[in-house]
């Protein structure tokens, strides 16, 4: 019998469903490992079907739970007859068909008539995701269609409880019955024939219990995927010009003739010169880097601003499933003292309230220490930390114009973006973990223990026990991230370095960036003068916990809330906006949000009396669609319109 997660597993990778299948034939054995991080995702989603089944009963609802521990046909018999009985709503409704089971997280009667009645039923999913994703979908499809077994009439809905929420998302099921069903025709196609696989590297190897035997696999076949910043759409292109491994790619001679038609000669370029790298780090059997020499004044070690006293070093840990919304618990940060020693400090919160003034008294800190060093920065490795404090200050209402004025005064120094537009290293993932060989750094906590820390502290949140008492979790989680500040003050000081050493060599002087305040316009500075008197008038006497709150007060507060909303609400989208302007081409071709590698073609049409101009790309993700709300990262104007090609 198959099962819908079957289907899902070969829609994400087919690789895997032949894997399953030879494990299942006793061809081959699973090497499996204790994951706590996995033990605690089935206690959270079994909180979370909880949750809405707590729900449903508090609705008065009648719901027939179905047990799970009896043979799957005395199961479906129950679920059949709940069914015929017209229950309300049925949890862990089971269902087989031929070569198809299914287990349901509900099925929920609505009124509709079907065979059974003047009723019907729809299944729902309870899913920890913040969004919808296909898996999902091709789950609901399944139930969908087993349902239909029974009752007559297909669904006409499917639904979704997203994690932290108890109404779900309902989508039409013949949106996507159709798709489901080829999905399910190439599978027992696939099962009939059991065609060679190979295990290309998809999404869902980050949560695969099989992604050290393909690992390896790749590692043995020298394959293209083990090229840092190289994209499927670069790999499928190669491999079609018999360019299948990293060392063909590093020998590749450029340019290439006849050219490729899906990458760009750029593109092309740096991919050859990466692997060139790899194959040579490989072969010398040590760390092996080449500097890169800006081609614009704000890109590589062009970026580093010249170091202060008042510079600071940041690294956050947070926990995605905590308190519906996330928690970030631990913000870390380390300064350098006169005589060259790190001094780390720590911020921790265990709940919503304190998050709220953990990010507030880190904002005061960065205040007061850019008060005292007007030229100090923060640095940290990829975007995460920057990211996390605009949703911090969006999410709690607070310091948006303070995040405004530092994102404005560009406080914030992304050491990866220097790393890969400044050097390329003989790396296959450009994490500072990957690069921490080349500049000596050696952690005080190992990765394995730093990880089950981290996996146990977030089941700490997620059961509601003290985190306090978790005293020597909070130690190694500590130490973890104490070594990633200190890890990013020794990854500045190593390209410092290389900085001085591309200068000498090339004999000219590298630009520093520009010293901005981040101080807002006139206009702007007035607005925002104003509005926090009224904002401090209005919140008066008001307590921070809404329980405290009597209904004038909350009325008060929600009016002070509302001063900003629509600026707040604006600033998301002009943050993402800037953070798109900083990105190279290259890195532009890989965010899904743009376009990059873009060449002129000319002028090809007219529309409303305006030219309709074509462009050609690399292919490449994206998901920019017919649109007039584009602009240039490069001049930072209006590009028009967005029209389809034809």
């Amino acid at each position: 019998m198959f099962f819908a997660t079957n289907l899902a597993d070969f829609l994400a990778c087919q690789h895997l469903t032949a894997l399953d299948l030879a494990e299942a034939a006793g061809e081959i054995e699973k090497q499996y490992y204790d994951d706590p991080g996995l033990e605690l995702l089935r206690t959270l989603g079994l909180r979370h079907e909880q949750a809405y089944l707590h729900d449903l009963e508090s609705r008065g609802l009648t719901v027939v739970q179905i047990p799970t521990d009896i043979p799957w046909a005395d199961a479906g018999a129950l679920s059949r007859e709940a069914m015929l009985n017209g229950a309300d709503a049925i949890y862990q409704a089971t269902f087989l068909d031929g070569l198809w089971g299914g287990r349901a997280d509900f099925v929920v009667r609505v009124a509709i008539s079907s065979d059974l009645g003047a009723w019907s039923y729809e299944a729902i999913e309870t899913k920890l995701a913040r969004s919808t994703k296909a898996r999902a979908l091709i789950q609901l499809c399944l139930y969908s269609d087993l349902i239909a077994r029974i009752q007559g009439p297909e669904p006409k809905w499917m639904h979704v409880v997203l994690g932290g929420r108890v109404k779900p998302e309902k989508f039409p099921v013949q949106h996507y019955l159709a798709y489901f069903r080829k999905i399910r025709r190439d599978f027992e196609a696939a099962i009939a024939a059991k065609p060679e696989t190979y295990p290309k590297p998809v999404e869902h190897c980050d949560v695969c219990s099989w992604f050290p035997r393909c690992d390896d696999q790749r590692h043995k076949d020298d394959h293209l995927s083990l090229v840092a910043g190289i994209t499927r759409n670069q790999r499928k292109a190669l491999v079609a010009r018999d360019i299948s491994t990293v060392a063909e790619l590093a020998s590749l001679t450029l340019p290439l003739v006849p050219k490729l038609r899906r990458i760009a000669e750029a593109p092309l370029r740096r991919i050859r010169e990466q692997a060139r790298v790899q194959v040579q780090g490989r072969e010398e059997c040590q760390p092996i880097h080449e500097l890169l020499e800006p081609v614009e004044a704000d890109r590589g070690l062009a970026m580093l601003p010249q170091p202060s006293p008042g510079d600071l070093f940041l690294d956050f840990e947070g926990d995605p499933f905590a308190f519906e919304q996330g928690l970030e618990y631990l913000i870390g940060t380390v300064i350098i003292s006169e005589n060259e020693e790190p001094t780390y400090e720590t911020i921790w919160s265990f709940d919503r309230a304190t998050e709220k003034k953990a990010f507030q008294t880190f904002i005061d800190r960065i205040k007061q220490r850019r008060s005292a060093h007007p030229d100090m920065h923060i640095y940290h490795y990829a975007p995460y930390e920057p990211t996390a404090i605009k949703h911090l200050a969006g999410r709690h209402g607070i310091c948006t114009d303070d995040v405004d004025e530092l994102l404005r005064a560009e406080v914030f120094v992304d050491l990866y973006r220097v790393v890969r537009q400044g050097l390329r290293a003989s790396v296959e993932s450009y994490s500072i973990k990957k690069l921490e060989p080349f500049y000596g750094f050696t952690r005080s906590v190992p990765l394995r223990d730093a990880t089950a820390a981290l996996q146990a502290f977030e089941t700490v949140l997620a059961l509601g026990d003290d985190p306090e008492e978790a005293g020597e979790i909070l130690k190694t989680i500590e130490e973890y991230n104490q070594d990633d500040c200190i890890s990013a003050w020794r990854l500045r000081e190593w390209l410092e370095g290389l900085r001085k050493e591309l200068e000498a060599s090339s004999g000219n002087a590298l630009p520093r960036p520009e010293l901005k305040s981040g101080q807002p316009t006139e206009n702007l500075a007035a607005r925002i003068t104003e509005v926090t008197a009224l904002k401090e008038r209005l919140l008066a006497g008001i307590s921070d916990e809404e329980n405290e709150r009597t209904k004038e007060k909350q009325a008060r507060w929600l009016m002070a809330q509302m001063l900003e909303w629509h600026r707040r609400e604006d600033k998301s989208a002009w943050w993402e906006y800037y953070r798109l302007c900083d990105l190279s081409d290259d890195e532009l071709i890989e965010d899904r949000s743009a376009l990059g590698g873009l060449v002129y073609l000319g002028g090809v049409d007219e529309t409303k009396r305006s030219i309709i101009h074509r462009y050609q790309f690399p292919p490449q993700d994206h998901a920019i669609d017919r649109t007039d709300n584009v602009r240039d990262p490069r001049t930072k104007k209006g590009a028009g319109c967005v029209f389809h090609g034809r």
